[in-house]
């Protein structure tokens, strides 16, 4: 009772991961109360970099980290207090060999001596920057008049996000770490332009890449933006829009609803993040012990299947063989058709019997990431070009 009647404990994040379905589960589970604080991406970032006495919890994509590594916002976390931190380095993700451009979620995972991050433990029990929780691969979503119009033979890609036949009734994310990169593969699909690494564009790619993009602003064929999963499955309900980027849970969420949407599986490959948590640098005593008990939560399985109900995939998937039917298993990691209806958290059917995940099994849809969300070294450039998009 004394412990249910602690300060909250503060969690900011998005939507992406702060659920109303995960709230009530911590609510369920834990002796102490979680308060989640649901921002856009932008928001989010800023408040983890500025304000860090704002939050106890940083719950956000890995692409972030150095950001808030740099302003000393967050602490190491000390891996010798996670229960299941062996089954976390052991994930696919960070097992094999580097896939795609990108931040890579290892890349800035280890902290070392010096204070730098790296892909490499600097000890048997080291310290990191944030705890790997769920990734996913994107990419867009169309609707049945896309896919009727489509060739037979002509493959899903990013083109397609510029494609006239579409002109004013495609969306796209207000997130220019996921958007611009998804429009470097576009341009580059479309035979636009060359670019060498869509994760760590130059200055002299951003402008080549923006003119083409400009003159389609200007023409109206880009007039829909969202800056979140209810935002993007508000605009993908209206007649208007044919074509959109999408995060998963939106997807989902769309199919409760009864649209008939498919979730395209790019020939060029998908656009890869990863999301985890981060302590908060002003973080000390009983809420940083409760702190440590939160992520440890997150990694036990419960909170797990809670994303996997929604499209994503978790670093500790061991531990979903407990909270998973074998048929959910098998539609949402193995890639074999759904043997019956599957629901998703609230009981709402997403799945028909008979369906498979676009791209595939677990293995084959990581395999195909071709470049992570990012913050690019020209990232400044990239936002203020990215505004003038908007505004133009």
């Amino acid at each position: 009772m004394e412990a249910r009647m602690a300060e909250a404990l503060r969690v900011i994040g998005t939507s992406a991961t702060l659920t109303e379905a995960l709230r009530r589960q911590a609510h369920a589970d834990l002796d102490f109360p979680v308060q989640f604080e649901v921002l856009d991406g932008l928001s989010c970032q800023s408040r983890g970099v500025l304000s860090p006495d704002s939050y106890d919890v940083y719950d956000q994509w890995f692409h972030s980290v150095d950001l808030l590594w740099t302003a000393g916002s967050i602490q190491p976390i000390d891996t010798s207090r996670i229960r299941h931190w062996r089954d976390v380095w052991a994930s696919d993700v960070f097992a094999g060999p580097g896939r795609g451009f990108g931040t890579r979620p290892a890349d800035v995972l280890f902290v070392q001596p010096d204070r730098s991050l790296s892909a490499t433990p600097a000890s048997a029990h080291p310290v990191i920057s944030m705890l790997p929780t769920s990734y996913n691969m994107d990419s867009f979503a169309y609707g049945p008049e896309l896919a009727l119009r489509r060739h037979p033979a002509e493959p899903e890609s990013w083109a397609w996000l510029l494609d006239g036949r579409w002109h004013g009734r495609c969306a796209l994310s207000l997130d220019p770490a996921a958007s611009a990169v998804e429009l470097a593969l576009a341009v580059q699909a479309a035979g636009l332009m060359r670019i060498g690494d869509p994760g760590d564009l130059t200055v002299e790619e951003i402008d080549e890449m923006f003119g083409h993009l400009m003159a389609r602003k200007r023409s109206g064929h880009f007039s829909r933006f969202w800056s979140s999963a209810e935002d993007s499955i508000r605009l993908l309900s209206t007649s208007g829009c044919v074509l959109s980027s999408l995060w998963s849970p939106a997807y989902y969420g769309l199919r409760s609803l009864d649209h008939a949407l498919t979730y395209a599986a790019p020939v060029e490959g998908y656009r890869g993040w990863h999301s985890g948590m981060s302590l908060s640098a002003a973080l000390h005593g009983d809420r940083l012990d409760m702190a440590y008990r939160y992520l440890n939560w997150w990694l036990d399985g419960v909170p797990g299947a809670i994303m996997a109900r929604q499209g994503y995939y978790v670093s500790v998937p061991s531990r979903l063989c407990e909270t998973l039917t074998d048929q959910e298993w098998d539609y949402w990691y193995g890639g074999l058709p759904a043997a019956a209806d599957l629901p998703d958290q609230s009981g709402a059917i997403i799945v028909q019997k008979g369906e498979r995940r676009a791209g595939g099994s677990y293995q084959q849809r990581l395999s195909n990431i071709t470049v992570w969300s990012t913050i690019m070294p020209e990232h400044n450039y990239l936002v203020r070009r990215w505004h003038e998009f908007l505004q133009g």
